[in-house]
C-alpha cells in the first residue's frame, strides 16, 4: 500500500505535474482565490506553495523539457490561455497565447524534442491543437 501525504488544502483544481531528472517534481493547482500556485519536490522534501499569479479558472497543465524548462498553462477568468515557464533561474512573466477557442475549458501540453504541443478543449467539447517553439 502506498503511503499518502497531504500536500495542500482548499484547492479549486486538480494538480498538474511535471517531472524531470531522477527526483524533481513540480505541481500546479488553482486555489479558491483564483491564484495559480506551485510547489516542488527537490529529491528530499516538498517546498512551500508559491503563487504564480491570480485570475485563473479550470485546470492548469504542465510539462517539463528538463530542469531548465518547465512550462505551465492556465485559463484566465477572462477566457485567455496563458503560458509561463521556468527558464532555469526565474519564472518568465505570463504571456497570452492567441487562441481561437471559444470559452476554453481545459488545457494540456507535452514536450516533444524542441516542440511544445498544446491542446485546448472548448466549452462546446471541441478540441484544438497548436505547437509552440522553444
Amino acid at each position: 500500500m502506498p503511503e499518502w501525504e497531504r500536500l495542500g488544502d482548499d484547492l479549486r483544481s486538480g494538480a498538474a505535474a511535471a517531472s524531470w531528472g531522477a527526483f524533481e517534481t513540480q505541481i500546479f493547482a488553482i486555489r479558491p482565490d483564483g491564484g495559480l500556485w506551485n510547489r516542488y519536490w527537490d529529491g528530499e522534501r516538498w517546498h512551500d506553495w508559491e503563487s504564480l499569479g491570480d485570475g485563473f479558472t479550470g485546470e492548469p497543465a504542465a510539462s517539463a523539457r528538463g530542469v531548465d524548462r518547465i512550462d505551465v498553462f492556465g485559463i484566465g477568468t477572462d477566457g485567455r490561455v496563458l503560458h509561463r515557464w521556468w527558464d532555469g533561474a526565474v519564472w518568465v512573466p505570463w504571456e497570452d497565447i492567441e487562441c481561437p477557442v471559444p470559452a476554453p475549458a481545459a488545457v494540456s501540453c507535452s514536450w516533444v524534442g524542441d516542440r511544445l504541443d498544446v491542446f485546448v478543449r472548448a466549452a462546446d467539447s471541441s478540441l484544438w491543437y497548436a505547437t509552440l517553439s522553444a
